[in-house]
């Protein structure tokens, strides 16, 4: 590239570039308001601040939200949503069936000490202890709490 070219080319890009020149306001002799970057010699003008940008410039529009964030955060908040109510089925679900076994096992019991059968459970041994009729009312009270609290 020629100096000459280089020179041209220099003031070309001096030309195009953006100028942040400011812009006054003043009030000519026949009381016309005028606006522009440079005042005229003798004139009170008043500075406005820097010139707009001008139409055809290379300015970037405000930044936008990005949209494929937010729909990232709605999925996951969505997601989370779903764990949660599903975790909160399963809860229910297994209250619901440890309900329906301790109500079943409460009537079990309050049916099998109504007969006045023998009742028994096992010791550490594996060995038969039969309940004694001083142990009966006791745990009938207990078999007819629990089909009053579950069933």
């Amino acid at each position: 590239m020629s100096p000459k070219a280089f020179v041209l080319a220099l003031a070309i890009a001096a030309l195009a570039a953006p100028a942040s020149s400011q812009i006054y306001k003043w009030v000519d002799e026949k009381g016309r308001t005028h606006y522009g970057e440079k005042p005229p010699e003798g004139v009170k003008a008043v500075e406005m601040g820097a010139a707009p940008p001008s139409p055809g410039g290379n300015t970037a529009p405000p930044p936008q939200p990005d949209w494929k964030q937010k729909e990232l955060e709605a999925k996951r908040q969505r997601i989370e949503r779903e764990k949660k109510d599903s975790q909160e089925a399963a809860r229910a679900e297994r209250s619901a069936s440890e309900r329906a076994y301790k109500c079943e096992d409460g009537r079990r019991r309050l049916a099998m000490l109504d007969e006045q059968i023998r009742l028994y459970d096992r010791n550490e041994r594996g060995e038969k202890v039969y309940m004694e009729d001083k142990d009966r009312p006791a745990a009938l009270a207990t078999a007819k709490r629990l089909v009053a609290e579950n069933c």
